[in-house]
């Protein structure tokens, strides 16, 4: 009887964990370096997007390899909030690879491999502004430019687990063009 008392209070407080803990992890820190937006990700279903944020220390450069991470913000219903991606979410909009290319005194390079648009890399170099701010810089292939400013990607949805199209959106950092090319899938 005693073991059976001791597997059922572990059923409840494992069940317990595993319910509130949504709630409990509910709202995305930021610290004073952290950037909130690099790019996002937004869908033709609600108002709600996936952000890529950065964690970064005081020298704008992180101390690892997975400074780049996605999380919700949600516009629906207002106020604004953030949350973690839940594991479901990380199939569609994680990250399959990141890792960091050059680090020097004044900014660092990272790559970022989506795992939906793993066939484009997206380069992000992070840099301290004039402000004394630190800022990154997303790029990847746009169309024909090579290595354009990647703003966001609008996916839109055909079904609750499938993609029409999606639109990658930026700009021309030669001539300052906003830029947009439309993928089929």
């Amino acid at each position: 009887m005693r073991g059976r008392a001791l597997f059922a209070a572990v059923t409840l407080a494992l069940s317990s964990t595993l319910v509130l803990a949504p709630t409990l992890a509910s709202g995305v820190q930021f610290g004073p370096s952290d950037i909130p937006t690099v790019f996002y990700i937004s869908k033709s279903d609600d108002g709600n997007r996936v952000d890529y944020a950065m964690r970064l220390d005081a020298t704008c450069t992180a101390q690892n390899d997975d400074t780049v991470f996605p999380y919700w913000r949600e516009f629906e219903p207002p106020p604004v909030h953030t949350k973690p991606l839940g594991a479901f979410a990380h199939l569609g909009y994680g990250i399959s690879e990141q890792r960091r290319v050059n680090a020097g005194k004044a900014d660092a390079a990272y790559q970022v491999r989506l795992k939906q648009f793993s066939q484009r890399p997206v380069w992000i170099t992070t840099f301290r502004d004039d402000s004394g701010r630190c800022k990154a810089l997303a790029r990847c292939q746009i169309g024909t430019v090579r290595l354009a400013q990647l703003l966001s990607i609008f996916v839109k949805l055909s079904g609750p687990l499938s993609v029409d199209y999606i639109v990658v959106k930026g700009r021309n950092l030669q001539s300052g063009q906003l830029i947009e090319e439309r993928i089929n899938r």
